[in-house]
């Protein structure tokens, strides 16, 4: 009867769910007019991609209120520590209502993936290497990247609230002596880029367009 009920115990333990093990923690702090995640320590901003599961902290640091607002209603405006849990993929811009607006000012973008079975693939210790200039640019831009063989690379831009614009396939052919864009036809304003690999997030970061 205890092999038995051993047995159970391990069966129910290995049937668990994976997300709560895997799920990260993310601290924001919320100063005098910035938002700061982990690795962000001088931008006003802070634009980031996190898994499905992970839990973020805003942290209130500031001497004075900093309403943390979200851009498309995912939740009610909120001005004291708050842990929110992200359960569904998407994206989550948001802003202080005192000192930002979308994509200005104090303000954060949180994009939320599916995560995959193996670790989060890191484009800097994989050696790649993304770079999109001028930034800022007036819509003609040029995109290089160090690419590793046998990988599938895409630039996907979306706008401030997380519609995706554009998609582009990064052929090594194409990006060897860089890939010219032209994004005139867009508004000016700010916008967010992604490297994918293989169809995983590998980087997000941000492009102003000007008039």
């Amino acid at each position: 009867m205890k092999l038995f009920t051993r047995i159970m115990a391990v069966a129910a333990i290995l049937a668990m769910p994976l997300a709560p093990v895997l799920a990260a923690n993310i601290t924001i702090t919320v100063g005098d007019n910035y938002y700061r995640g982990p690795g962000n320590t001088t931008q006003d901003f802070d634009i980031r991609t996190i898994n499905v599961g992970d839990v973020v902290t805003w942290n209130f640091v500031g001497q004075s209120s900093h309403p943390t607002a979200s851009d498309n209603g995912k939740w009610v405006t909120f001005t004291t520590n708050r842990s929110i849990t992200f359960n569904t993929v998407g994206s989550y811009p948001y802003h202080c209502d005192a000192h930002g607006a979308p994509g200005a000012g104090q303000y954060g973008v949180l994009t939320v993936v599916v995560p995959t079975a193996t670790a989060k693939l890191d484009a800097s210790a994989a050696g790649i290497n993304l770079s999109v200039y001028p930034n800022p640019s007036h819509g003609q831009v040029t995109v290089k990247l160090d690419q590793k063989p046998g990988v599938d690379y895409k630039l996907r831009l979306s706008n401030i609230i997380g519609q995706e614009i554009r998609t582009v396939a990064l052929k090594p052919e194409l990006t060897a002596a860089g890939l010219s864009l032209d994004l005139s036809d867009l508004r000016a304003g700010m916008y967010v880029y992604s490297l994918l690999a293989d169809g995983k997030v590998v980087s997000t970061k941000r492009l102003v367009l000007q008039n």
